[in-house]
């Protein structure tokens, strides 16, 4: 997997870039701004990088080989990695901090670094609000594919992933993690999948997938929204309300229905992580002028295709911007804490 491709390295130049967060997006633009000179740093909580593509997405559909070699390609160009290192500032738990051993603080990377790219991702499932959620079965997709890949690669032992054999699996939600889900289940040996979309399948970006597992056997319904997970301690049915579209909007009717279930996965997006705990400002001048850019998944849900270019594409900003305004500045390191809290207070 080629984050970046180099035809010719171009010799050094003085500036120093740290990228906190080894996905799609940030490899991307260490790729270009390694092949473009520049001394590059790559700071990530996981044991090795390609965030979500090497810890989340199933191995059937990109191995782990391709990700390590595309990792490799970009030491060998240059690029320094810091693995199972979190950068914080006031960051709150999410998934894989466990795996974190080194914590350094964003205000000591703005001492070091000319500039900052944060393309941590979205490592926070949005939760199920439903009654019943809390019960035993219930699984946000997210967290059930980071232990299924774990398990895979040999991090984890798989008693910490559900056994899916035999069982009827009910996915709640349409997009490619979703779909993702309903793949291992597969693979798990999971005896009937069932997903359940609140709009119709012609809405989904993995319309085409879900189209292909229908064929073979998965059942989708259109038009339903989870309201209750049922069961004593553990999950046995989920109960649906069915929905319609108006004005673009979904509406819940009063009609329900119950679908009897053993697991329940649900796939409804993640949040964005980032060391600063609300990115409210993260296109403004006044985080740019700090030296502080923003690309990928921790700005808003981006495929891998998306977030490599636009990892690049942020990766040539950061270099006009070093080139235009980095050694016309003196920027101590305390006005740079200062104005993110300018931005955390919403004065930009």
């Amino acid at each position: 997997m080629k984050f970046y491709t180099c035809r010719e390295k171009v010799g050094p130049k003085p500036f120093r870039i740290a990228i906190i967060g080894a996905g799609p997006a940030g490899l991307a633009a260490a790729g270009y701004l390694a092949c473009n000179g520049y001394e590059v740093h790559v700071y990530d909580k996981m044991p090795e990088g390609g965030g979500m593509v090497a810890f989340a997405i199933p191995e059937a559909r990109i191995p782990i080989n391709s990700v390590r070699a595309g990792v490799k390609a970009l030491e060998e160009l240059g690029v320094s990695f810091h693995f199972r290192t979190k950068v914080v500032h006031d960051s709150p738990k999410e998934l894989g901090d466990e795996w974190a051993e080194h914590f350094i603080s964003i205000e000591r990377l703005l001492s070091e670094f000319d500039a900052i790219l944060i393309a941590t991702g979205a490592w926070r499932p949005r939760k199920l609000k439903v009654p019943g959620a809390e019960l035993s079965g219930v699984y946000d997709a997210l967290r059930l594919l980071h232990d299924i890949k774990l398990a895979r690669l040999g991090y984890r032992s798989w008693k910490r992933v559900p056994d899916l054999k035999g069982k009827h699996v009910v996915v709640i939600g349409a997009g490619y993690t979703a779909v993702d889900v309903v793949l291992e289940a597969r693979l798990l040996g999971a005896e009937k999948i069932t997903m359940a979309y609140r709009r119709s399948i012609e809405h989904s970006y993995a319309k085409n997938e879900i189209r292909k597992y229908v064929r073979e056997g998965v059942e989708f319904i259109e038009y339903a929204t989870p309201v209750r997970i049922v069961g004593s301690g553990e999950v046995e049915a989920v109960e649906f309300a069915k929905t319609r579209i108006v004005e673009g909007s979904v509406v819940t009717t009063d009609e329900k229905f119950i679908i009897d279930a053993d697991i329940v996965v649900y796939a409804i997006g993640q949040l964005p992580t980032s060391p600063i705990r609300e990115v409210i400002c993260a296109n403004e001048k006044i985080l740019q002028d700090a030296g502080i850019f923003f690309a990928g998944d921790v700005i808003a849900p981006r495929n891998i295709g998306v977030a490599m270019r636009e990892g690049k594409a942020v990766a040539q900003k950061i270099e006009k911007w070093l080139l235009e305004k980095a050694p016309k500045r003196v920027f101590p390191v305390a006005l740079g804490v200062r104005l993110i809290g300018g931005a955390l207070g919403g004065r930009c």
